[in-house]
């Protein structure tokens, strides 16, 4: 599948929809804390060799940080692989993956349910 199809790109400025999503994929690990939002560009490890397909049907939206209420980058639809850095918990006890597109390139941080395999199994450092 080309990128340009997998990745429906939005304006940096782009607000998405207030509140967070509140179905946990995983406990934190003990001693892990959350981030908060932030810039898509947020540096960290790619620690996770994992992949999986987006499941969300439709698209799911890729943010600055993992939660919903973080700034919306992009778009990626349903059935397109990504590749996986690692995950984080966040407040609310959900579970957020820094993903990769086919060519490397980071995209941002996805919610781990609409992941077909709930994301990234290693932490981020």
């Amino acid at each position: 599948m080309r990128l340009r199809s997998a990745l429906v790109a939005v304006a940096i400025g782009a607000t998405a929809a207030a509140g967070a999503l509140a179905v946990p994929a995983q406990a934190a690990p003990l001693g892990q804390s959350a981030v908060t939002c932030g810039n898509v560009y947020w540096p960290h490890e790619n620690v996770d060799s994992g992949s999986g397909t987006v499941s969300k049907s439709g698209s799911a939206a890729v943010h600055t940080g993992p939660y919903g209420a973080c700034t919306t980058v992009g778009y990626v639809s349903q059935g397109t692989r990504v590749y996986y850095d690692c995950y984080v918990v966040n407040d609310y006890g959900n579970t957020w993956t820094w993903i990769r597109d086919s060519a490397g390139s980071s995209l941002g941080w996805i919610y781990d349910a609409y992941l077909s395999n709930n994301g990234a199994t290693t932490p981020c450092p």
